[in-house]
């Protein structure tokens, strides 16, 4: 026995129906008149659309922010802890009192060592500058005043041999 799937078959049917029912339009009378030809409402039928419908989660994506840095109270503190988290290659402790341009651009200083020059300025506007010198230039540190603590905001090194 030889098995037709039931779309196949049914389309066929329908062809055929179609024909049998154009065919004997074609040889009766006038065009006016009944036909004898009737199609059962049994006869076979076709769907021709079939719906597929996918559902896409949309794509998740992580950021990480790095909490910005607390600062502390004094103005040659938050410098000096910076410094010496440089110093000691420790981006982690910069991070408490700098932002991370600063860190970027403290880590392209070179290694050496350098000393406060002076004092910081007086922070009046809740801006200030602190200077610190070595045998390689200079390290300009911008701070900015956060609520009650100061942030390293910007960290510019100089070198003298560049004109800079």
């Amino acid at each position: 026995m030889v098995q037709v799937s039931k779309r196949k078959f049914t389309a066929a049917a329908l062809g055929a129906a179609m024909a049998i029912s154009l065919g004997l339009g074609a040889c009766g009378g006038s065009s006016d008149e009944p036909s004898d030809t009737k199609i059962d409402d049994n006869a076979a039928s076709i769907d021709a659309t079939e719906t597929t419908t996918t559902e896409v989660a949309p794509e998740q994506t992580t950021t990480t922010v790095a909490a910005a840095p607390t600062g502390l109270p004094d103005q040659q503190d938050v410098v000096l802890k910076f410094y010496d988290a440089w110093f000691a290659d420790d981006r982690v402790t910069a991070a408490t009192v700098a932002d991370q341009m600063a860190i970027d651009n403290m880590w392209k200083t070179p290694r050496g060592d350098y000393h406060a020059y002076n004092k910081c300025s007086t922070g009046e506007f809740d801006t200030s500058g602190c200077l610190y010198r070595g045998n390689l230039g200079t390290i300009q540190f911008d701070l900015e005043k956060r609520g009650d603590n100061w942030v390293v905001a910007g960290a510019m090194f100089s070198d003298p041999s560049s004109g800079g």
